[in-house]
């Protein structure tokens, strides 16, 4: 029992390869710097598939060559290669524990709050169902299935496939918001996955960064970026990787620079998928080091101290599940440049500045904009109420258990 969320008694399950067995902690993960130690396998074998794809184009540039490399077929085939070692490692090591399968009853709910693309776990689910339990399914977003361009490589078939796997036996789906549920309930009926009785709501996800640490244990790095800036310095925080626009916010800072602006342009995140070129053209540019940063593996620690010291966030996704980075500025009251999309409008409400998700001259105009207002000292910073993460478990647990949330 947790007394903090008061909440009834939880119990933290993990798929061993065989069956669902409790565990007192999440497994450790190594973080993923830009020295790319700790990465996944998965990732390797994706960076070696792309510069493999890439000299073999540039050898025979036929059509049909390039059509066949960039199938999401070969890709999705290529990361099943890698899930298939993954969960016999995963397997064979759950013998050596000895750990005892759950002994799931009538009135059990079990929540996937992950998604579990990479196995199967139809056995399993199938077996809490006939034992009464109810299963319920938190779905990150659908954008493999809606824009595959912003996917990685092989996820649009792995997410259909998890799909199809997974709603038979569950008994509702929990989007993290409530566009996400929304296009749950459309691609399901479209898909003709849906079936009668299966519940599809939303929860919000919380917000907050709790470090233990002080400013005198950030990176000095991290520190001059903003402490040294003689003007604004805009935020921009999340993977590197399509979707997010990095390429389009680039294209209006460089317009910006051209007007003589002290302005810096800081991307806090790794190095994602999909965007090797994008990394090329940020290492590689005149202002790099100087007005255009790239703190590529900072810790929560340096990220508080990113919105702490930062002039404004600058949001450019074409699409999101959720958007936490939103979450988090509007509680640090960090202003907020964000593209003019759903899930935002339904996060941010009126406190982000929108922009036209497509255009970088819209973009250009939005940042002109506030650095006007701040200029003239009407830009404040406004902390917004937001749901802190027992806040987000409360009403996770409101929706799966019927009110057994306090």
């Amino acid at each position: 029992m947790n007394a903090s969320l008061a909440i009834a008694p939880c119990t933290a399950v993990v798929y061993n390869g065989r069956h669902f067995e409790a565990i007192d902690a999440l497994p450790y993960q190594a973080p993923i710097g830009p020295d790319r130690k700790g990465r996944l396998a998965v990732d390797l074998l994706r960076g070696a598939f792309q510069r493999t794809r890439s000299g073999v184009i540039r050898g025979i540039p036929a059509r049909s060559v390039r059509n066949a490399l960039f199938s999401q077929r070969l890709e999705y085939g290529l990361r099943s290669v890698v899930y298939a070692a993954q969960n016999a490692r995963r397997w064979a090591g759950s013998y050596g524990r000895n750990a005892s399968p759950i002994d799931f009853q009538h009135g059990d709910v079990l929540v996937l709050l992950d998604s579990t693309w990479n196995v199967d776990l139809t056995r399993e689910l199938k077996r809490a169902n006939e034992a009464g339990a109810d299963i319920w399914v938190v779905v990150n977003d659908l954008i493999p299935i809606q824009y595959p361009d912003f996917a990685p490589e092989g996820s649009p078939i792995l997410l259909d496939r998890w799909l199809r796997r997974t709603v038979p036996y569950a008994h509702g789906l929990l989007g993290i918001s409530h566009t996400v549920a929304e296009a749950l309930r459309d691609h399901l009926e479209r898909s003709g996955i849906a079936r009668e009785g299966l519940r599809i709501e939303y929860f919000h996800l919380g917000a907050g960064i709790e470090t233990d640490s002080d400013d005198e244990a950030i990176e000095d790095a991290v520190k001059s970026v903003f402490d040294a800036a003689s003007g604004p310095v805009y935020l921009s925080v999340g993977t590197v990787e399509p979707r997010k626009q990095h390429a389009l916010v680039l294209d209006a800072f460089e317009r910006l620079w051209r007007l003589a602006t002290d302005a810096k342009l800081v991307f806090f995140g790794r190095h994602g998928w999909r965007s090797d070129d994008l990394a090329r053209r940020v290492r590689t540019h005149p202002e790099f080091g100087r007005r255009l940063i790239w703190i590529e593996a900072g810790s929560d620690a340096a990220l508080d101290y990113a919105y702490r010291h930062a002039s404004a966030m600058i949001f450019a996704s074409r699409c999101e599940g959720f958007g936490l980075p939103l979450a988090e500025a509007m509680k640090y009251g960090l202003p907020v440049i964000a593209s003019d999309i759903p899930v935002f409008r339904e996060i941010g409400g009126d406190y982000p500045r929108y922009f036209d998700v497509y255009s970088a001259d819209a973009l250009l105009e939005a940042v002109r904009d506030f650095e006007h207002e701040r200029a003239v000292g009407s830009v404040k910073r406004r902390p917004r109420p937001w749901l802190s993460w027992p806040d987000s478990a409360r009403m996770l647990l409101r929706t799966v258990a019927g009110g057994v949330a306090g």
